[in-house]
């Protein structure tokens, strides 16, 4: 109850004006209390997520505004694809309630993190001042629980919600490795590096600290995408010839590593498992040393992926509307699905069948087939396209860096199933948007 008098008073404030901290609550609520409260808490009566209330609010704030803003849904380039996908969601649930018969609960529960893109409207219909204000309060915040993320691993103990641990030895050091990083640490770890709102000393221990958090979590694949993303940012504001030149030689050293690994691969036990499931053959008497499989990590996501697209297009409805908007622990998953390729639950040694955090692209295909999959990365590639365009903005440049390394880390996480992943950068979106139509009215 007492979280949803918090849903009430943050409705409250924004409708009296105190915008800012009305959207900070729906900030706190879905990311889990900025990553400190675990979901047991904010279990009421319906409600199993801090998601749950954050959507609440959402949709109270964006029914009065409609009410009171003239042309509040108008559309424009963005809006299109969003009716798309939106289109495409409503036909795929009204084929999940009545031809797989599924409840209005599980369709629901699992589908639920789409409805945040309306989230856009409430952004677009903001000024320009308040949702900069709004980036930098976050950015604090942010900076807070990257501060307890490190100091985890210092006194070896959980501060955040709680998620897996295991260990890593640097210099003969055993180092403890958590996996509970920050859900906005990514995005304000880039704007910490090119559009910083500290200015001296604390600008400079701000970016420390952001970066040390991201590489502090010992990711190999993060870590990898990360300097990645911030090299391709640093090639691109390159004059031309020396960007060309640059690109030239990466070019010519990829292609010399990919000859020599890529022949490597080819002879490994690694590049047969992948064979063997890409051919269908893929079976319970499999000889495919799980444990093996995840010590090697990319294997492991490779042939998770495999093997639920090998699913999809064995059945042809499924390609084009998912296999179906149902939670893990629904009873109908034991019986449509039994795949061998998951990590398995503690107490029962069952594999996981639809959820999984380690690849972004296996679930985008179950629940939504290549369709859905389809339409809801073009919301992405929309939104990075933009950014490029706009990379001589801040905003813009920083945004295209964050959603390159989130494209890149799809692959070894769910990061794109997360709604943070897309609701901070619409916020940049709509402030750079802003900033173009008060640049045209100047003009005028």
């Amino acid at each position: 109850m007492v979280f949803i008098g918090i849903v009430l008073i943050a409705i409250f404030l924004y409708i009296r004006d105190y915008k800012i901290p009305a959207l900070l609550l729906f900030f706190f609520f879905i990311t889990s209390g900025f990553n400190l409260i675990p979901e047991e808490i904010t279990e009421f009566a319906f409600i199993s997520k801090g998601s749950d209330y954050a959507f609440m609010i959402l949709v109270g704030i964006v029914v009065i505004d409609s009410i009171y803003i003239r042309g509040y849904f108008n559309r424009d380039n963005f809006t299109k694809y969003l009716i798309v996908f939106a289109s495409f969601l409503i036909i795929c649930i009204i084929y999940n309630k009545f031809v797989l018969k599924l409840g209005w609960s599980d369709i629901l529960r699992t589908c639920r993190y789409q409805f945040f893109w309306i989230v856009y409207f409430l952004f677009r219909h903001l000024p320009k001042e308040k949702l900069q204000t709004l980036l930098k309060c976050l950015f604090f915040t942010s900076l807070f629980t990257a501060i307890l993320f490190l100091l985890q691993i210092f006194i070896d103990e959980h501060i955040l919600i709680e998620g897996a641990k295991l260990s890593v030895k640097l210099f003969g050091i055993k180092i403890p490795r958590f996996y509970n990083q920050p859900d906005m640490l990514f995005f304000f770890t880039f704007m910490a590096l090119y559009n910083n709102p500290l200015k001296g000393f604390p600008k400079y221990l701000s970016m420390f600290i952001f970066t040390a958090a991201i590489l502090g979590a010992f990711h190999r694949s993060l870590i990898g995408g990360f300097f990645i993303s911030v090299f391709i940012g640093y090639v691109i504001r390159l004059p031309r010839l020396k960007r060309i030149y640059i690109l030239t030689t990466c070019s010519i050293l990829i292609g010399i590593a990919t000859i020599f690994i890529g022949y490597k691969f080819i002879n490994s036990r690694t590049f047969i498992d992948l064979k063997t499931v890409l051919s269908g053959e893929i079976s319970m008497d499999m000889e495919i040393d799980m444990d093996d499989l995840q010590n090697s990590t990319f294997t492991f996501r490779m042939l998770h992926l495999f093997e639920r697209n090998q699913y999809i297009m064995e059945n042809p409805k499924a390609m084009f509307l998912g296999a179906g908007l149902m939670p893990e622990d629904s009873k109908i998953v034991e019986k449509m699905f039994d795949f061998k390729t998951g990590l398995s639950e503690g107490l029962t040694d069952r594999v996981i069948q639809l959820d999984t955090s380690d690849i972004s692209h296996s679930v985008l295909l179950l629940r939504f087939g290549y369709l859905g999959t389809v339409l809801y990365l073009l919301l992405f590639v929309y939104l990075t396209v933009f950014f490029y365009k706009k990379r001589s903005n801040d905003y813009g440049f920083f945004s295209f860096l964050f959603l390159t390394l989130a494209f890149s880390n799809s692959f070894f996480s769910g990061i794109l199933i997360n709604p943070v992943t897309f609701i901070l950068p619409l916020i940049s979106y709509n402030i750079i948007k802003k900033m173009d139509f008060e640049k045209v009215n100047t003009l005028n």
